[in-house]
C-alpha cells in the first residue's frame, strides 16, 4: 500500500486561519520558563559536586578528609559516592512522580495553566529545602535529599506542562518552533548554571548560591501564569465551544476562528467521550504510546543527562578542568538549539532525529576511542584485591580531543533529540487521552533518568571509555527505532495526526520489505 503524503491529509481542515501569531509566541515563550529551572537545575548539579563548598558540607568530616574527598570518582569513599548518586537519583524519582502521577490529574481536571503553576510551587519548596539547611550532618543530608525529591517533582510537572501548553495554543505552521521554546529555555538555563558555577566555584557558599539563583524563574511563573489564557482545546472539551472561542480569539488576535474551532470540534466528536484511561488501552493508542515512550527512553539512553550531571567529575579527571568543560558543553548545547528552532518545521521531526542521532553516535564513538588509546588508568591495590586509589592520566591532546567529540555529540543532540522528544510526544495523541498519554511518555523519560543516575557506578567496572561506547550503541538503536516506527508530523494539524499514523505502517519500511521477501 502506498503511503499518503502529508499534503493529502489536510482534507477539510486545510482552510484554518491563524490570525496574528505574536501573542501565541509570547505565551509559548512565557510558559517555557518552566524549562529554565528544568535546565538550570540539571546544569548546576554537574558543577556543584566538584566545588569545595559542596565537598565541605557533604564529604569532609563526614566520609573522609579533604584529600580523600578530592580523589578521582572511582576512589571516592563509597558512602559519599552513593550520596552523589542519591542526590541525582532521588531528583529523578521526583521528576518521575511529577510527570506521571501529578501532571495528568491536574492538567485534565483543572487545566493546563494549573499544572504550570503547580510545577513552579513545588520547585520553589524543594529548592528551598535543599539550599537553606546547614551541612555537616547526615540527618540534614537526609532532609536535603527529601528536598531533591520535591524539587524534582516540580521539574517533572514542568517537563509535562510546558510543551503541552505550547502545542495546544500554537498555529500548525509554528507548532514545532513554539513547542521547542521549552528546549531553548532548558539549554539557556543549563548554560547559565555553568556560568554561575564558574563564577562562584571558589565562594564559601558557592553551591548554595548557584542553586538559589534559579528561584527567580518559578516566582515569575507564579505571578504571570494567571494572566495567560487557558488552551482552547482543553476549554472546548471541559467548558464548551463558547469558552474555547473566547480563548482562541484572544490568542489568535482575530474574530475569525470558526474553522479552527470546527477542527477541534470534529476531533472531540470523533474521539468520543470515553474515559481516558480506558482509551489508552485501545490498539491504536497503545501503539502510539509505545512510540512516545520509546522516544523518551532513547532520549535518556543517549547519555545526555550523565554527560551534564557527572561530566564535571569525568572531565576533572581527564583534563583537570571539570567546570570549564561543562561550560563549553552547555555553550554548545545552547548555540545549536537556536538553529534547531527553525529546522523543526522545515526539515521535519523524523529527518532531524535520524540525522542528529547518527552524528551523536559518531561523537560518542570517537570520544570513547580517544580515551581508550590516549589515557591511562593506574590503580593502587592493597591486600591483593581492594582498589584503594585510581588515577586517570591523559595526554593533553587526548583530553582536548575527547572534549571536542563530546561537544559534537551535544551539538547534534541539541539539533535533534533534545527538543524533538518533547515536541513530538506532545503532538501525537488525540485530545481525549493527550494529558495522560503525554504524562506516561514523559514519566518514562524520568524513570530511565533514575536508572541513568547509576552510570557513576559503572565507571569503575567499564571505564570511562566503556560507558561512552555503551551510549554510542544505545544511540544507534534510537536511530533504528525512529526509522521503523516514527512518521513525520511536520505541518499536520493536531486533529489530523491520527491519519498520519494510520498510513505509516512498519511493513512498508524498505528493510522490512526485504526481510519479508527473504
Amino acid at each position: 500500500m502506498t503511503l499518503k503524503s502529508v499534503s493529502e491529509i489536510h482534507h477539510q481542515h486545510a482552510n484554518v486561519k491563524y490570525g496574528k501569531p505574536y501573542f501565541a509566541v509570547l505565551l509559548a515563550a512565557f510558559s517555557s520558563l518552566g524549562g529554565w529551572f528544568f535546565g538550570y537545575d540539571q546544569g548546576v548539579t554537574g558543577g556543584i559536586v566538584v566545588m569545595n563548598s559542596f565537598k565541605n558540607d557533604f564529604c569532609v568530616g563526614i566520609y573522609g578528609n579533604a584529600s580523600v574527598c578530592d580523589l578521582p570518582v572511582a576512589s571516592l569513599p563509597s558512602d559519599y559516592r552513593r550520596y552523589l548518586v542519591l542526590f541525582t537519583f532521588l531528583y529523578n524519582v521526583g521528576c518521575f512522580v511529577g510527570a506521571l502521577f501529578i501532571s495528568s490529574f491536574i492538567a485534565e481536571r483543572y487545566g493546563r495553566r494549573a499544572i504550570i503553576l503547580t510545577s513552579a510551587i513545588l520547585f520553589t519548596i524543594g529548592t528551598s529545602m535543599v539550599i537553606f539547611p546547614p551541612g555537616g550532618s547526615k540527618k540534614i543530608m537526609i532532609f536535603i535529599l527529601i528536598g531533591r525529591i520535591i524539587e524534582g517533582t516540580g521539574v517533572g510537572c514542568s517537563s509535562f506542562s510546558c510543551p503541552l501548553y505550547a502545542s495546544e495554543i500554537a498555529p500548525t505552521n509554528l507548532r514545532g518552533m513554539l513547542s521547542g521554546f521549552m528546549q531553548l529555555t532548558v539549554v539557556t538555563g543549563l548554560f547559565a548554571a555553568n556560568v554561575v558555577n564558574y563564577l562562584l566555584q571558589n565562594h564559601k557558599w558557592g553551591w548554595r548560591l548557584s542553586n538559589g539563583i534559579i528561584l527567580i524563574a518559578p516566582i515569575v511563573i507564579m505571578i504571570g501564569i494567571c494572566l495567560c489564557p487557558e488552551t482552547p482545546r482543553w476549554l472546548f472539551k471541559k467548558k464548551g465551544r463558547k469558552a474555547a472561542e473566547n480563548s482562541l480569539q484572544r490568542i489568535r488576535k482575530t474574530r475569525d476562528v470558526t474553522n479552527e474551532l470546527d477542527a477541534i470540534s470534529d476531533a472531540i466528536r470523533e474521539e468520543g467521550n470515553q474515559v481516558s484511561t480506558k482509551e489508552l488501552f485501545t490498539p491504536k493508542i497503545l501503539e502510539r504510546l509505545a512510540v512516545g515512550i520509546g522516544i523518551h527512553v532513547f532520549q535518556q539512553t543517549t547519555g545526555i543527562n550523565p554527560i551534564f550531571t557527572f561530566g564535571g567529575i569525568i572531565y576533572e579527571n581527564v583534563l583537570g578542568k571539570g567546570i570549564i568543560s561543562l561550560l563549553i558543553l552547555s555553550g554548545a548545547n545552547l548555540l545549536f538549539t537556536i538553529p534547531a528552532l527553525f529546522l523543526f518545521d522545515r526539515l521535519g521531526r523524523r529527518n532531524l532525529l535520524i540525522i542528529g542521532g547518527l552524528g551523536m553516535v559518531v561523537g560518542h564513538l570517537v570520544a570513547a576511542t580517544v580515551f581508550a588509546t590516549g589515557c591511562k588508568v593506574v590503580k593502587t591495590i592493597s591486600n591483593d584485591t581492594i582498589v584503594t586509589e585510581e588515577v586517570v592520566t591523559c595526554k593533553e591532546s587526548s583530553g582536548i580531543a575527547m572534549l571536542v567529540f563530546t561537544v559534537i555529540f551535544v551539538a547534534f543532540f541539541a539539533l535533534s533529540w533534545g527538543p524533538i522528544a518533547w515536541i513530538y510526544v506532545a503532538e501525537i495523541y488525540p485530545l481525549n487521552v493527550r494529558a495522560k498519554a503525554v504524562a506516561i511518555a514523559t514519566g518514562s523519560n524520568w524513570l530511565i533518568g533514575m536508572i541513568m543516575s547509576y552510570i557513576l557506578e559503572l565507571i569503575n567496572p567499564l571505564g570511562i571509555h566503556g560507558v561512552f561506547y555503551l551510549f554510542s550503541g544505545l544511540t544507534l538503536l534510537a536511530v533504528v527505532f525512529v526509522y521503523l516506527f516514527c512518521p513525520e508530523t511536520r505541518g499536520v494539524l493536531l486533529e489530523d495526526i491520527e491519519e498520519v499514523f494510520d498510513n505509516f505502517q512498519l511493513k512498508n519500511r524498505p528493510p522490512i520489505k526485504v526481510l519479508r521477501r527473504l
